[in-house]
Order: C-alpha cells, then sequence, then structure tokens
C-alpha cells in the first residue's frame, strides 16, 4: 500500500529518516521540492521507499538547486538509469555538496 498523505514537508532539522515509509513517486516528488529549499538538512535517509525514476530525477534536480550540503541515503528504491544519470550529473557538478549512498 503506497502512502498518499505527504503533501508538503518541513525540513526545518538537520535530520530527516524516512526509511521503510512507502513513500513512492509522488511524495519522492513532494520532498525533492522540500528540498530544494533546504537550508538546515545535512542527512537525509529515504532508503527503501519505491521512490521509482521519476522521484530520482526530481531529487537529482533538488540537489542542483540545494546549497546545503547533504548526506543522501537513496538504496533500494529503483531510481532506474535515468534517475542514476540525473543524480551522477548533479553529483559531478557539485561534488563538495553531497554523499550519496
Amino acid at each position: 500500500m503506497q502512502n498518499n498523505t505527504l503533501t508538503k514537508l518541513d525540513l526545518s532539522s538537520n535530520e530527516l529518516d524516512l526509511t521503510s515509509n512507502e513513500l513512492g513517486k509522488s511524495e519522492g516528488k513532494t520532498l525533492a521540492e522540500s528540498l530544494s529549499k533546504n537550508t538546515t538538512l545535512i542527512h537525509l535517509d529515504l532508503h527503501n521507499n519505491e521512490l521509482g525514476e521519476t522521484a530520482g530525477k526530481a531529487l537529482a534536480e533538488a540537489l542542483c538547486k540545494n546549497n546545503t550540503s547533504i548526506d543522501l541515503n537513496l538504496s533500494d528504491n529503483k531510481l532506474g538509469e535515468s534517475a542514476g544519470k540525473a543524480l551522477a550529473k548533479a553529483l559531478y557538478k557539485y561534488t563538495k555538496k553531497y554523499y550519496i549512498n
């Protein structure tokens, strides 16, 4: 069962663990929107959430807009090749800022 309740997320803390919350792609996109405006979050664990390719690409785009260094765990999310390439591009551009698992 997919979680269909996440529509907005306040990222005012410096750590957020959303491991195994069945977030899915639409919630992943919502999270990406919040992440692009983040100024405080330094650790985000999204392990095992079935985010998929669309959310993976949205997260990559958010990382390009984000000005904060982030430790991001995206393992076990079936992101797919195009999301992987988008994340690699974000890492290449902003190598000093991100550690992605």
